[in-house]
C-alpha cells in the first residue's frame, strides 16, 4: 500500500506543480472597461462602455452599508513649492458588491492645483462604473465634505489596474483642485465582492502616491482544492529528490 501511494505521488506531482503554477499565473483575470453608472442601480453592471467616460453626479443615490474608511495625507515639492493635503476613501457594500469612493482636498498652502486622482488596483473587478456625488457630508461616518470640483472624465488603463479621475478642464473658475478646494466625492461602482487595502495617487506637476482601498479577492473552494493538490506535489517532489 505504501508503495502505491508512493507511485501516485510521484506520477501526479509534475501534474500537481503545473496546475499550482496556473492557479497563481490565473487568478487575476484581465477586466472590462469603465463605464457610466447607472446611479439608482450600481450593482445592476454598465450601460455604456469606452475607455474614457463622463461621471455623472448620484446624489441621493442609496450607498448601502460603510465597510471601511481611511483618511490618507500626501505632499510633495517641486520647483513651485510644496503642494499638500488628503485622500480621504472608503468603501461600501452596495446589496453584495461592493462601491469604491474617494476625495481629495488640497490645503491652502499648496503651491499647486491637482488636476487628477488614480486609483489602483481594479484588476480583480471586471465592472467598473465611474460616478461622482456633490453632497459628501451626507456620507455618515466617512470623514467626506462637500466638494466644489467636478470630475471632467474617467477612465481605464488597458490592463484593467488604474483608474483615473481627471479634472480638467476645470469647472469652475479656479485651476483645477485649487489650492484650499475639495473635490466631489468620487465612485468607482464594481462587481467585486471582496477589498483590502491599496493605493491613490494625486497627480499635477508633481505626484504622490498614498494608501487607499480596492477589491480584493478570496479563492475558491475549487481553487483552494488545486492549490493543496499543488503543495503535496511540490512535497512529493522533494521528498524524491531527497531520497
Amino acid at each position: 500500500m505504501k508503495t502505491f501511494t508512493t507511485d501516485i505521488l510521484r506520477q501526479s506531482a509534475p501534474i500537481a506543480a503545473i496546475l499550482l503554477v496556473g492557479l497563481l499565473c490565473g487568478s487575476a483575470a484581465f477586466a472590462g472597461p469603465i463605464s457610466v453608472s447607472t446611479c439608482a442601480a450600481f450593482a445592476d453592471g454598465p450601460t455604456t462602455s469606452g475607455a474614457s467616460v463622463f461621471p455623472v453626479s448620484c446624489n441621493n443615490d442609496t450607498t448601502g452599508t460603510l465597510e471601511a474608511t481611511m483618511s490618507s495625507p500626501f505632499t510633495y515639492t517641486t520647483t513651485s513649492g510644496t503642494t499638500s493635503g488628503f485622500v480621504n476613501s472608503a468603501v461600501y457594500d452596495d446589496g453584495g458588491t461592493l462601491d469604491f469612493y474617494y476625495q481629495v482636498l488640497n490645503n491652502a498652502s499648496s503651491a499647486d492645483g491637482l488636476s487628477t486622482l488614480s486609483v489602483s488596483d481594479f484588476v480583480l473587478a471586471s465592472t467598473t462604473n465611474a460616478a461622482y456625488v456633490t453632497d459628501g457630508a451626507s456620507l455618515t461616518g466617512a470623514g467626506f465634505l462637500n466638494g466644489t470640483i467636478t470630475p471632467q472624465t474617467s477612465d481605464r488603463y488597458t490592463n484593467g489596474t488604474t483608474i483615473q479621475f481627471l479634472f480638467y478642464p476645470p469647472s469652475t473658475p479656479t485651476d483645477e483642485i485649487a489650492p484650499g478646494d475639495a473635490s466631489y466625492v468620487v465612485i468607482v461602482s464594481t462587481n467585486a465582492t471582496k477589498w483590502t487595502t491599496g493605493n491613490a495617487a494625486v497627480l499635477d506637476s508633481g505626484s504622490a502616491t498614498v494608501a487607499s482601498f480596492q477589491p480584493g479577492s478570496v479563492p475558491e473552494p475549487a481553487s483552494l482544492g488545486l492549490l493543496g493538490l499543488g503543495l503535496i506535489g511540490l512535497a512529493a517532489l522533494r521528498r524524491r529528490r531527497v531520497r
